[in-house]
């Protein structure tokens, strides 16, 4: 069949075939196959240089066969243009939406979303009573602690914080802005700030039981601080 389609059969032969392309289906389907494999072989230069010539001569002489060529020419120079593009690994949230994607998978994922959203939804309710804070209203006192009045006193029930008000004494009012912190630890974060008042935030992991004092600065305009005299006194139960 590659012979008669490269012009090498006698004209007799020809006409066979011809016949029988016309009356037998199945040996239609082989000739075609025949003719993609040269067209193939043809694009991808891997004929002898008298089978090419002989293509060109011969197969090609059919408007079909040069439509067929055309095309399978313009699909390979796209096959080699998508080749040339970079190839981008999926990350790692693509690769675990294309594994759940598979239609195998399809009731594990159903599962695995209603699992997914459970959680959020314990984390979300988690994360509210965490940041519940108690108020407490506190006046600044000079003496210590083992001298003064008895601290303000507070049950907070678990993941729970305080949101604390300190009165700024008269004499210390009109800074800009002030810092508060725990004696012997860190800063607390000011929420709110008036002419009379400080508001700090002291969060549920820096309170365990016992008493605390909080000491007050004001900042100065060359951004130095100065401490008020006197602390803020409390005791968690």
């Amino acid at each position: 069949m590659k012979e008669y389609l490269l012009g090498r059969l006698p004209e007799a032969d020809e006409e066979q075939i011809e016949l029988r392309l016309l009356s037998d289906p199945e040996f239609g389907e082989e000739f075609d196959t025949v003719v993609d494999e040269i067209t193939d072989e043809y694009l991808q230069n891997e004929l002898p240089n008298d089978e090419r010539e002989r293509v060109r001569k011969y197969f090609l002489s059919s408007t079909e066969r040069q439509n067929k060529l055309e095309f399978a020419t313009e699909l390979l120079k796209r096959a080699e243009s998508e080749r040339g593009k970079k190839v981008t690994r999926p990350g790692l949230l693509g690769q675990i939406a294309a594994f759940w994607r598979q239609p195998s998978f399809a009731p594990v994922a159903v599962f695995a979303a209603a699992v997914i959203v459970a959680g959020l939804v314990i984390f979300q309710v988690w994360s509210t009573r965490s940041t519940n804070y108690l108020a407490l209203n506190l006046q600044i006192s000079t003496a210590d602690r083992a001298e003064g009045a008895a601290p303000e006193r507070v049950k907070l029930p678990p993941n729970t914080g305080l949101r604390v008000t300190l009165k700024i004494p008269e004499n210390a009012r009109g800074a800009n802005n002030y810092v508060a912190r725990l004696a012997g630890g860190s800063g607390l974060k000011i929420e709110q700030q008036t002419r009379e008042t400080v508001t700090a935030i002291i969060p549920a992991e820096s309170l365990n039981p016992g008493t605390y004092a909080i000491q007050l600065s004001k900042v100065k305009p060359d951004n130095s601080t100065e401490r008020i005299p006197g602390s803020y006194y409390f005791a968690v139960e």
